[in-house]
């Protein structure tokens, strides 16, 4: 299967889009059958680990890990978690970083984003002509998942523009997994809904959160998300 953004997205208009906000959503990104088959191949095909943060550091548990805890375990991490979101810290979802070792279909999808031609419109769009590589990790929300306010401004690994590749098709605003951005003070601002087949781009500074999926949810919200980097 070739991997390649559809032709007939207007990258002038997308730029002007991003110019006034440095953030921006593309939808119908990907040739449907493409789009469908990337969100299949991260329901069906890949392994996913918790990631969490929990007392002050980032931690990563495989299923494995977590179904042997006993129940009073499982809850006392839960409880834990959520004391620490309720202080603005944390997160809680499924990762699986793009690598050799990855379903074929993902490490195709990360190496045309480090593509010579998928670089230059990136950097096209938001005239940061720095932007060297991209990271790529899937992720994977369920109920009880939740990333709370922060921004994405990491200097060591050189973090210039944010990007969202989202897979779940039919999504409801209701059941949470909402892109929030706030201003600087933390008020919210407006929320986006992970519309299939859509890239979202947004400049690191952007304060933002993934809102908490509640126990009706009824699907996984799916995604390939990552960084354009200048190292």
């Amino acid at each position: 299967m070739q991997i390649e953004i559809t032709k007939h997205l207007d990258w002038n208009s997308i730029k002007k889009e991003y110019q006034k906000d440095q953030r921006v959503r593309i939808e119908h990104v990907w040739p449907n059958e493409v789009a469908t088959s990337i969100g299949a191949c991260l329901q069906n095909e890949t392994n996913f680990s918790h990631a969490y943060h929990l007392k002050g550091r980032s931690v990563e548990s495989s299923e494995q890990e977590i179904a042997a805890m006993s129940q009073r375990q499982q809850q006392e991490l839960t409880a834990n978690l959520f004391s620490d979101a309720a202080q603005g810290v944390g997160f809680l979802y499924g990762r699986h970083m793009i690598q050799q070792n990855s379903p074929a279909l993902l490490q195709k999808v990360k190496s045309y984003f480090n593509s010579t031609s998928l670089l230059d419109k990136i950097r096209y769009i938001t005239d940061r002509k720095e932007i060297k590589l991209a990271s790529a990790q899937g992720t994977r929300y369920i109920k009880g998942n939740f990333l709370t306010r922060h921004n994405d401004v990491f200097e060591s690994e050189g973090r210039i523009i944010a990007y969202v590749l989202a897979f779940t098709p039919n999504w409801h605003p209701d059941c949470g997994g909402l892109l929030q951005f706030y201003q600087d003070d933390g008020s919210p601002r407006d929320a986006w809904s992970p519309i299939f087949n859509s890239l979202t781009l947004f400049d690191v500074e952007h304060v933002h959160s993934v809102t908490y999926l509640p126990p009706f949810a009824p699907a996984q919200r799916l995604s390939i998300t990552g960084w354009f980097r200048s190292q």
